[in-house]
């Protein structure tokens, strides 16, 4: 088989091993995003239930809830790339000083200062629409939640660990 023949099958063979592979992928973002979907529909529904929100509040609690929640996770996700980026280059052998330390552990600690003000900023909106006390049972069902979820987890892992 001449060279140019075989270097048109390898080439044609690679290419679709990449499609597998990108469609492999893809499917797994998407699994990933329905499962992400699947949780918020969850939560959405415990804290529904555990706060006794009237449809005339849920219609007002929910959209500055998801806004609440978009501005932490982006919060969250410039954090999270931070702290990655600066373990990686430990990692790769930099060594950092302890200026650059600081720089992160304010960073952390500004993250959570600025969480809060959310926090504060947003509770001032949701009194306009719920009471204090509904906003306390969505502050306690956030953590019941959140433990649920750990739980889970927990026995989902030590499930896995006796096979």
């Amino acid at each position: 088989m001449p060279i140019m023949k075989k270097k048109l099958i390898l080439l044609l063979v690679l290419g679709l091993a990449s499609i597998n592979f990108s469609l492999f992928a893809q499917q797994r973002d998407a699994r990933k995003r329905a499962e992400f979907d699947a949780l918020k529909e969850k939560r959405v529904a415990f804290i529904t239930k555990v706060v006794e929100l009237s449809a005339e509040e849920a219609k007002g609690f929910w959209p500055l809830f998801n806004e609440l929640q978009d501005k932490k996770f982006e919060l969250n996700q410039q954090l999270k790339k931070t702290l990655y980026e600066f373990r990686k280059s430990e990692k790769e052998g930099k060594k950092h000083t302890e200026s650059e330390y600081k720089e992160m552990v304010d960073l952390s600690v500004q993250s959570k200062i600025t969480e809060a003000k959310l926090d504060e900023e947003y509770v001032a909106k949701f009194v306009k629409v719920i009471s204090y006390e509904k906003i306390f049972r969505y502050q306690q069902a956030e953590l019941q939640f959140a433990r649920q979820l750990l739980d889970q987890r927990r026995d989902s892992d030590s499930d896995k660990q006796k096979q």
